[in-house]
């Protein structure tokens, strides 16, 4: 493929991505003010954003087998997880800015979790045993930490408690 054409794509995907995610939070907050049929355009425009995406990613890159998935996956957390955030985290405390330092910490705790139970998944994937995996899985709405099984009373990460979970 052309690389200036690729690179369009990535910057398409990434565009729809984050609009995708953008509006999914503006329906949330909407729908919490009461606003139903904002909320419900915001929904409508953001699984709008969500094909663009999807589209201009398998024009990128081949998504169809579950195993390349898995790998692609794994190595993106460990990205975040040993270069990404220990690099935006310190530059938020060197630079005192508290809050971004905390979302930084909580993601980079959070990754680690996707990237053991990816790995997980894969040995489990390609042994044939998805179904193996058959844990609920719980993440904490304020921190996005996510637990097997019965979740703590309290979130180790951002000390909410277990009412803040939601259920996969």
């Amino acid at each position: 493929m052309d690389e200036e054409v690729a690179e369009n794509l990535k910057k398409s995907f990434s565009g729809e991505s984050q609009a995708h995610v953008k509006y999914l939070i503006f329906a949330e907050e909407a729908r919490s003010k009461g606003l139903v049929n904002l909320a419900r355009v915001f929904e409508a425009f953001a699984y709008s954003e969500y094909v663009h995406a999807k589209n201009h990613l398998k024009v990128l890159e081949s998504v169809d087998d579950p195993i390349k998935n898995l790998e692609n996956a794994i190595k993106g957390e460990v990205y975040e997880v040993e270069e990404m955030y220990p690099s935006f985290y310190d530059d938020a405390i060197k630079k005192k800015e508290r809050m971004a330092a905390t979302s930084f910490r909580w993601a980079m705790e959070t990754e680690k979790r996707h990237a053991e139970i990816y790995r997980e998944l894969k040995v489990l994937v390609e042994s044939g045993r998805d179904k193996a995996f058959n844990k609920k899985l719980y993440v904490c709405s304020v921190c996005g930490y996510i637990f097997e099984g019965e979740p703590p009373e309290v979130c180790p990460i951002c000390s909410v408690g277990r009412d803040r979970f939601r259920e996969f």
